[in-house]
């Protein structure tokens, strides 16, 4: 009975003294929603900087971690990138994060990245702050976006629910406050706590390869402290943390838990997502076990993408891809369709002459982002006739693939028919046949480009050389009128019945 009471005790001590050593720690927040709704300028005034400004397009293009006094309560943000590209960077917030603020523009209301945003706040089953932003605008409908919410079951006080909602305008500021006093007491009700002298633990959240410092690691401690001179591992990359700073380039001697912070002293690059600890630390046995299956049976982004030789023979996009960083690296290559795309290389880091040497010798397409080339790399490109295509804007990568996977798919995706003719007859005069056509749709210009269908079938591009009606030599022909066509190549196979079909190139 002795015995029983005293391991009551023991239990009851070692609770207390767990308890006793959990401290309040800032609150993680991850800001989501639309593109262009004013997630980076609402930051940018919450941080009195001006990150928005030195965006590429005005559209952030990596994950960030940002930390900010209110009041003398420190608030930790995420900023998140707010294109549908970046659905596994957001899903990455939403697994550290434990407030999401949804923004959402007052004169636009919900979008797909609304709806998508929505989704991952759902799964990741976090607490939510709604800001309806853009306030100042003449066309600003605050209860039209609150409708659309409900009709998501996204409900915000005053529309059938109890979620926070906070109008603003991150441009002028009015509402910032509110919002961040809304943030303040919902961290003090939920209580987040982490250990300080617990073992390290730390998200890494956004990595790459600096030129000069080498793998760069940026992270949010979740427990224990974070510390210059402590050997750690992320995954399975080992480091020695040789210098510690915030987001504004101070250095750091140690990081508290709820606090972001960049490492540099990693060996190789550490994968975003992966956790870091302390090599010395001695970690409960069965969160090691679970955290070896996790890491076993966890999805690489990379991994189902097939990066061998053709599916069934089909052409597909041979690409060579480069990031500045590993987070949007792989939201990249996330949007790859497998059976139009062949991804014969791809890595953080700068377009190499070893780059243009494989894209010359395989017919690839370099894709750059937000990584520079070199003079010389594009002088070699260049006589090696090896294209390098450059971007500072994500989107607008993602869409000029999507349009060369679907060219591929089907070549005439991009080409805008501006009229039909059919053969009605063939005549044979001077040595060439002419084809007398009748326009069925449309118009048809000598300049126009043409292929030639029979039936469903396309048989190739066919040449103007004259264009005339009567004997009158003309330059274009509209619907129901006639003409006679002759071509450049003399011996052209057509025949009565064949379709002549102009169209030109969509260079959207």
């Amino acid at each position: 009975m002795h015995s029983e009471v005293r391991e009551t005790l023991c239990l009851i001590q070692s609770l207390l003294q767990n308890n006793m050593a959990k401290q309040q720690r800032p609150p993680v927040i991850t800001i989501m929603g639309h593109v262009d709704h004013g997630k980076t300028t609402l930051l940018d005034f919450i941080r009195k900087t001006r990150v928005a400004a030195g965006e590429a397009g005005g559209i952030t293009q990596h994950i960030g971690a940002y930390n900010i006094d209110h009041n003398g309560n420190p608030l930790t943000f995420i900023d998140t990138p707010g294109h549908a590209a970046f659905t596994k960077m957001r899903e990455r917030g939403a697994h550290i994060t434990d407030i999401v603020v949804l923004v959402v523009a007052a004169n636009d209301g919900v979008k797909p990245q609304t709806i998508e945003s929505i989704r991952h706040i759902k799964h990741a089953n976090v607490a939510v702050v709604v800001v309806i932003n853009k306030i100042d605008l003449k066309d600003a409908q605050p209860d039209m976006a609150k409708s659309q919410l409900a009709e998501h079951d996204l409900l915000v006080q005053g529309y059938g629910g109890d979620i926070e909602v906070v109008e603003l305008s991150a441009k002028t500021g009015k509402g910032v406050d509110k919002l961040l006093d809304t943030l303040v007491v919902l961290a003090e009700l939920n209580g987040y706590n982490a250990d300080p002298e617990a073992s390290l633990e730390a998200v890494v959240i956004e990595s790459f390869k600096d030129s000069r410092c080498g793998p760069v690691a940026s992270v949010i401690v979740t427990e224990g402290m974070l510390k210059v001179r402590q050997e750690v591992t992320a995954g399975e990359v080992l480091g020695r943390v040789k210098l510690l700073s915030d987001a504004s380039g101070k250095t750091l001697s140690e990081v508290k838990p709820g606090f972001p912070a960049e490492i540099i002293g990693f060996k190789t690059v550490p994968s975003v997502g992966s956790i870091v600890r302390d090599v010395t630390a001695d970690y409960p046995e069965e969160e090691v076990e679970e955290t070896e299956e996790t890491e076993s049976t966890e999805v690489d982004p990379y991994a189902d993408f097939d990066f061998g030789s053709l599916v069934d023979n089909k052409p597909r996009l041979k690409l060579i891809i480069r990031a500045d960083v590993e987070g949007t690296l792989e939201a990249i290559i996330d949007t790859l369709d497998e059976e139009s795309t062949q991804l014969l290389d791809f890595g953080v880091g700068q377009v190499s002459e070893s780059d243009v040497e494989l894209a010359a010798a395989s017919g690839a397409l370099i894709i750059s982002f937000h990584s520079k080339v070199s003079k010389q790399v594009l002088s070699i490109a260049k006589n090696s006739k090896v294209r390098i295509k450059q971007y500072s804007v994500i989107y607008e990568l993602i869409e000029n693939l999507q349009k060369q996977m679907l060219k591929l798919m089907d070549p005439t995706i991009d080409e805008i028919v501006t009229g039909e003719a059919e053969i009605l007859q063939i005549f044979e005069m001077r040595g060439e046949r002419i084809a007398g056509v009748r326009v069925k749709t449309g118009e048809i210009k000598k300049t126009d480009q043409f292929y030639q269908k029979r039936g469903d079938v396309r048989l190739g591009e066919v040449f103007l050389k004259t264009m005339q009606h009567g004997k009158e030599m003309i330059s274009s022909v509209k619907a129901k009128n006639e003409a006679g066509l002759t071509f450049m190549k003399k011996k052209l196979d057509f025949q009565v019945g064949d379709i002549l079909v102009a169209y030109h190139l969509d260079d959207e």
